[in-house]
């Protein structure tokens, strides 16, 4: 009897992340800004499936609220994932070389984007005074 062998099928995304964190403590206001430019290869071997995921650049600042220009602060507090090209993220990792704080603000031509909204820091402030 002449048994079947599955044919592994792979797949590659690339993924700009980036995120904006308003916090409080000790009386300080702080903001968290992150980036991340990763790849994801999935691997699927009849029914089991494998992912492996490969960081190329990431940049974590934590900068105190007085310290941050305007365009920062009107930034919206949330994480965001955008699913790139292959030739969008060779960009955005050469951009990540040379200047790397400006990926915190820009959007890229993008596959599928996704928004989780944080707190405001606002109101972050308004019910921290309301404790």
């Amino acid at each position: 009897m002449v048994q079947k062998q599955s044919i592994p099928q792979k797949s590659v995304t690339y993924f700009f992340l980036k995120s904006k964190d308003v916090h409080m403590g000790n009386g300080l206001t702080s903001i968290t800004l992150f980036a991340r430019l990763a790849r994801e290869i999935t691997s699927f071997t009849g029914r089991e499936k494998q992912t492996q995921v490969d960081t190329f650049w990431v940049q974590i600042d934590d900068l105190g609220m007085d310290h941050a220009t305007e365009k920062v602060k009107t930034m919206p507090n949330c994480m965001e994932k955008y699913e790139v090209s292959e030739q969008v993220f060779r960009h955005l990792l050469q951009l990540s070389k040379r200047c790397p704080n400006e990926l915190y603000g820009i959007i890229p031509y993008y596959v599928k984007a996704n928004r989780e909204m944080f707190l405001p820091w606002q109101e972050l402030e308004q019910s921290l005074e309301n404790c």
